[in-house]
């Protein structure tokens, strides 16, 4: 007798089961409708009387007939090779614009060795009188030879602009720029004109924008001094490049390193340069 009420049950349950389906237009998903069979099934497995078999499936079937995916084998698997250190990059000696005073001068220190070993030292490397501001320079690590460059660019800065990267000076003999449509002037650390980017691209002066500013607001492309310094180190480098020296009777950039010119400063730049413990 209690099997025959366990089979009515049995039936009744699967019947709602189907019902449901069939309420639902069909919408059951596979994975929904496997479920539900299962929850009927442990139902199903719950009123059997003791000592019957449950029903359920061995651990070897799946739903479906499709395998379970096999996990990788990790002993197979290439240790992930250990993140090598950056390399570590000499301590730098500072620069003659580091000083209380100029704070940020630091910074400008970084950058310009940043530009100096990455965009300018294989042509600043080439300079045949680069022993003349450091006897030692054929001698020095790339790292000293960069912090070397770092201090000539220095002490250019010193005579050309006096470390003030809001100098400007109108250059009488140059005539009119032809960027400005107004008189060259000599503007930043490095005293450069918005005329180089004529023949100078790496030069990132924009007088569309800065016309609008006043002459030395701080603003200015040509008055940003990561600006002028990329520009200036690159001139340089451009120059020894084509020429192989830093200092010439002719065609040099600056006039503070003219050899022979009435505003050299050639002697007195060297003075600072040898200020770096290498180059004594």
């Amino acid at each position: 007798m209690r099997e025959q009420q366990n089979d009515v049950l049995k039936f009744g349950f699967n019947l709602c089961l189907v019902s449901l389906c069939a309420f639902s237009l069909l919408s059951c998903k596979k994975s929904e409708l496997v479920t539900m069979v299962d929850n009927a099934d442990s139902l199903n497995a719950g009123l059997e009387t003791p000592g019957e078999g449950s029903g359920n499936q061995g651990d070897d079937e799946v739903v479906g007939g499709e395998p379970s995916p096999e996990l990788p084998d990790v002993s197979e698997v290439a240790p992930i090779p250990p993140v090598p250190a950056p390399p570590k990059l000499a301590k730098m000696e500072p620069l003659s614009w580091e000083s209380s005073s100029r704070p940020q001068a630091s910074k400008w220190s970084a950058y310009a060795h940043d530009v100096i070993r990455e965009e300018a030292f294989v042509n600043l490397n080439k300079a045949a009188d680069a022993e003349l501001f450091c006897p030692k320079y054929d001698s020095l690590t790339e790292d000293q030879k960069i912090n070397f460059w770092g201090a000539l660019f220095s002490g250019i800065t010193k005579f050309e602009s006096n470390y003030s990267p809001t100098s400007r000076m109108q250059e009488t003999t140059m005539g009119t720029d032809p960027v400005t449509k107004q008189p060259v002037y000599s503007e930043g650390l490095l005293q450069l004109s918005y005329q180089d980017v004529q023949w100078a691209p790496y030069c990132e002066f924009d007088w569309s924008k800065d016309k609008y500013l006043s002459a030395k607001d701080p603003k200015k492309t040509i008055l940003d001094p990561y600006k002028n310094l990329r520009c200036g180190i690159l001139i340089m480098a451009n120059q020894i490049k084509k020429k192989g020296n830093i200092v010439l009777s002719s065609g040099v950039y600056w006039a503070v390193l003219k050899r022979g010119g009435k505003y050299q400063k050639i002697n007195d730049i060297i003075a600072i340069t040898k200020k770096l413990s290498f180059c004594k």
